[in-house]
């Protein structure tokens, strides 16, 4: 390879007389001091590092946002959003349900990776987040909402956060009404919440994380946004309710007293108006973060990413069918057809990312690690991720790579995505690999899984056996 020729600073030009020739024209010469005082500076500073803010939401379905095709109500902040951004059209969690996803999307590592499968996820003390990097590289780090990945080991504090807010585990997290929220470590009493309902979480997660963006407004910042909106319980406050009832088929139930921890979920008295609301009632916060952005000056600074933890629940009043929030995909929560893992997902970043794109390039949580890291100029030391980064896509470059795989595991379910082709097995039991059912799709042709092709594509199937078989835990 032929070496560069060297530069040649100002003590080099000197010496070397180059500027004789322009004093006979002092204006020459005086511009091209200035010239050189530019590349010099331009040379010297690096690319400005983006505010990030990564918003998670909490069993809202593919269907469930109107620019994804929701037609019984409107998300009109996310659909700008959407406008001004790029939307995702197959993007996938890390699991089928809260704590697994959480994982993955944290640690940048698929599900067979963790210390256990299921929803008792607890980070431990080696285990390095999105949060620790940026932290480590000058980024104010907060985590609001719903953290799910431990109370001891795992906490946010040890994980990353130099702020962190809310609920630590799912069970509290059901209720939207708590008696207290924890703060930094704290409790965050909430006297008599549950009664008179008087604070509603979103409300809270939502001033908590505005306040965290104006504090933190002059250097760069994480603000990791997990809500727990639409989870049940599916109880908001009535204005939220109201523009919908009478209007989607309810059929009011009946109503118990607001209890936590005791009886189950509290449900709503109309719950298609309730669940209508929650969905308002979260756009509506993703209105006022883009509001402040602005306000403030940094909307042009700021990288936000909308996207869901799974697919949608049918638990506590929630009617996934009577809202096709699956989008016309197979099953919801809790099941590994594409329809419990395939999620909404959009990316605004203004005069960075073009305006009203859509992409179809296949990709999932493990890849929201690398994809941060390296638009906020971090270099990866670690070779033990399983994600791959999706800033060329978001930045409307060439050169974007594709996972060589996508894997999922949960209770007795597996599913592996290779290229077009998607492998969902069911196990008869859980302590028996003996016994097994497999599937087999084209997701190009069958995006709703209704063809098995295992047996009429069985070079196929065992491709993607192979690669199942090298993750199954059990083994």
């Amino acid at each position: 390879m032929a070496k560069d020729k060297p530069r040649l600073g100002f003590h080099s030009i000197i010496k070397n007389n180059y500027f004789h020739g322009f004093m006979k024209h002092p204006l020459l010469y005086i511009a091209g001091l200035l010239s050189l005082f530019a590349c010099a500076f331009t040379h010297a500073q690096p690319a400005p590092r983006p505010n990030i803010i990564y918003i998670l939401a909490d069993d809202v379905g593919y269907g469930d946002l109107s620019c994804y095709g929701q037609k019984k109500f409107q998300t009109p902040h996310l659909d700008r959003m959407a406008a001004e951004g790029i939307r995702f059209t197959a993007h996938y969690a890390g699991g089928c349900v809260c704590a697994p996803s959480r994982f993955t999307v944290m640690m940048g590592k698929h599900i067979a990776r963790a210390h256990t499968e299921g929803q008792g996820q607890e980070l431990h003390v080696g285990d390095r987040t999105i949060a620790n990097l940026l932290q480590d590289n000058g980024y104010a780090t907060a985590m609001i909402g719903k953290w799910g990945l431990g109370r001891r080991t795992g906490l946010p504090n040890l994980k990353g956060f130099d702020f962190w807010y809310g609920f630590l585990d799912q069970r509290r997290a059901h209720f939207h009404y708590p008696e207290w929220l924890w703060k930094n470590g704290s409790k965050e009493l909430l006297p008599d919440n549950p009664q008179n309902h008087t604070r509603h979480t979103q409300d809270l997660f939502t001033r908590e994380a505005l306040g965290f963006i104006r504090e933190n407004r002059a250097k760069p910042f994480f603000l990791y946004l997990p809500y727990t909106l639409v989870h049940a319980e599916l109880i908001v406050p009535g204005k939220y309710e109201e523009p919908f009832l009478g209007k989607l088929d309810d059929k009011p139930q009946e109503t118990k007293p607001y209890g936590i921890l005791h009886s189950g979920y509290n449900k709503p008295r109309n719950r298609h108006a309730a669940f209508a609301g929650a969905m308002s009632f979260l756009d509506r916060d993703i209105g006022k973060i883009f509001s402040l952005l602005k306000e403030l000056a940094i909307d042009e600074k700021t990288l936000v990413i909308f996207t869901s933890d799974n697919g949608p629940h049918g638990e506590g009043g929630a009617d996934p069918r009577y809202f096709n929030s699956s989008g016309g995909l197979k099953r919801g929560k809790g099941w590994l057809y594409e329809g419990g893992i395939r999620v909404p997902m959009i990316a605004r970043w203004p005069k960075r990312i073009e305006a009203n794109r859509t992409i179809d390039h296949p990709s999932w949580f493990p890849d929201v690690f690398p994809t941060l890291a390296e638009l906020s100029g971090i270099e990866l030391i670690q070779d033990d991720l399983d994600g791959i980064s999706f800033a060329p896509t978001l930045l409307g470059k060439g050169g974007q790579q594709s996972s060589s795989y996508l894997f999922w595991s949960h209770n007795r379910q597996r599913a592996l995505r290779q290229g077009k082709w998607k492998l969902v097995r069911f196990y008869e039991a859980f302590n028996d690999i003996t016994r097994f059912k497999d599937e087999l799709y084209d997701l190009d042709e069958d995006i709703a899984e209704q063809n098995d092709l295992a047996k009429a594509q069985p070079e196929q199937l065992k491709a993607l056996v192979r690669r199942l078989t090298s993750l199954e835990r059990w083994k």
